[in-house]
Formats: C-alpha cells, structure tokens, sequence
C-alpha cells in the first residue's frame, strides 16, 4: 500500500471520521463534513494498523470455493481445487473474487497486496478474533450474525431458490406447504438452511451438510429431493431444474455483506469503497459480467 506523510492534524480528522459505531446489523457508515473530502484510500492508509498483516488485505472464503461467486484455474501454491463446481479466488473471476480485487484496489492494494486463507462457512461469523481482515463466502448480514461480528454495507442482494434434478417429487411443486413433506437439504449454517426451518417448517428432518458439495452429491444420489441455494448459484448446473424462489425472510432484502471481527475500524473505510462502487454502478457490472439469473423464476406462496 502506498505510505503518505500526513499530519497530525488531518490524521485526527481521518481517525475521527472512521472510527466505528455500533449498529444492530452492520458497521455504520462514515457521515459527516468530515468525511465529505476523504477517499477509501485515505480512510485505509489511517486505520492501517488494523490490519491483520501489514501492507496486505486478507480475506477469507470458502474452500472449496463455489461458482458463480469463484471462478478460473487453480494457480501455483494454492490451496483452492478449481476441478467441477469450483473456482480458485486469486484468479479474480466470479462475483466475489472480481469484487474483492476491486475493493481492494479502491483501498489502495494492488493485487500482490490481497492474500486469501480459507475457512468453514460458520467461521465467518462466529465471534472472537481473526487471523484475517474480513470473511466473504456469500455471507448474508442478519441481526443474530451483527451479534458476533461487524457487517460491512451490503455488496449483493440475494434470495434463495429450491434446485432439484428430474423425477423429484419438488417438480411442480408451487406453494411453501407444498414442501412440507419432501426431504429438503441445505449446507449447516446458511440462510439456506433457515429458510427450510422458518419458511417451510417441513414435517421431514432436512438434510443438512457440511458444505454445498455434500448437498449436490445427496441430491444426486436420491437422498434428498431438493436443495435449497442462492438464488444466483441455481443456474449454474448444480440440478436439472430451479423450482422456485423464496421469498425474502421476514420481508426484508437480504444482503452478502462482509465480516469482520467486532470494533474493527477498518469497516467504515470498506463502507466508503462499496458505496462508491454502488453508486457508480460497478456492482451491476460485476453482477451482470459473472452472474445469470431468470428473474421468470416463480416465488412459493
């Protein structure tokens, strides 16, 4: 990261106007004339010293790492298998990997500066400290989760769909009750898995997975006869068919959101890049370079 000589008295304004805030589900965002001048840059060179490795961005996903969030070719001393459904995140392709080098490069890193550790899902939100500075592994931001950890603003709107190979009983199936007595399967952890328990509230125990790959290797193997996942990973050859889309828990949008370990002074610098991105319109590019979805998909009632 570029070094800057700056003087006490604009390091004050810059460590004042990120400094974090407490929210019930996300870190809050930088407001104020104080911040009206400064960019993510600035806001990252200040708080600096936050992070886990010097001069280094380090972020932790999933391994494996799942399309279309992760995509291309493993790369040399990597840890992450690209072989089927998933990708290596130093490549930069798939949504998330693309977002996190841009991010990065708002916050002045170059693409040498980003290290990647991989890490179980429930590991992203789980409270205590971090051997990196923040978890992206399609991480939605709910109140329970703000409980242990801070939420950046939200990168990603996000639903959940039901997927299922030919001659499922889910087939055809259009309404929530309609559910209730088929074998669905979702990886522990996830929204996924609560939409089963809190939308559905099936009369069949559902199968619940160490990781997606476990899931797709039942559903494929008759164990389950469907599987729930994000909307956007259901058109990517996981199943034979999407059967529908759920609709939002609790009525709210969900949101991917990036977790960091609680008081992290780092997030508000996040914040700042992200809406940036958002209001220039990069994450729409971003999705509509790595992401296909239906929006035909029909919602259960």
């Amino acid at each position: 990261m570029r070094r800057y000589l700056v003087g006490l008295a604009l390091l004050a304004i810059v460590a004042a106007a990120c400094a974090p805030e407490s929210s019930s589900t996300s870190a809050a965002q930088p407001s104020g004339s104080e911040t009206t001048a400064m960019t993510p840059t600035e806001c990252a060179e200040a708080q600096s010293s936050a992070l886990f490795e010097a001069d280094t961005l380090t972020i932790a996903t999933g391994n494996p790492a799942y399309v279309p969030w992760y995509g291309g070719k493993s790369v040399d001393g990597s840890e992450w298998d690209s072989s089927g459904f998933t990708g290596d995140p130093h490549s930069g392709e798939g949504y998330e990997a693309a977002f996190a080098y841009e991010l990065a490069s708002r916050l002045g890193f170059t693409e040498d500066q980003v290290a990647w550790i991989g890490i179980p899902f429930n590991k992203s939100f789980a409270p205590g400290p971090r051997d990196y500075d923040f978890a992206m592994q399609q991480v939605e931001a709910t109140e329970k989760r703000a409980e242990s950890v801070d939420f950046s603003a939200g990168y990603f709107d996000v639903n959940q769909a039901l997927i299922a190979n030919e001659g499922s009983p889910a087939i055809g199936v259009t309404t929530l009750e309609g559910l209730k007595d088929l074998k669905l399967g979702a990886p522990i952890g996830t929204t996924s898995l609560q939409v089963i328990e809190e939308q559905v509230q099936p009369n069949v125990e559902p199968g619940v997975y160490d990781d997606l790959d476990l899931a797709i290797k039942d559903l494929n193997n008759g164990q389950v006869d469907a599987v729930v996942v994000d909307f956007p990973t259901a058109f990517y050859g996981y199943a034979d068919t999407v059967v529908g889309q759920f609709p939002n828990l609790g009525g709210v949008q969900s949101q991917f959101a990036l977790a960091f370990e609680k008081g992290n002074p780092f997030v508000p610098c996040v914040d700042m890049a992200i809406d940036e991105m958002r209001a220039d319109g990069t994450l729409d590019d971003l999705k509509a370079e790595w992401l296909e979805t239906d929006t035909d998909v029909p919602t259960f009632s």
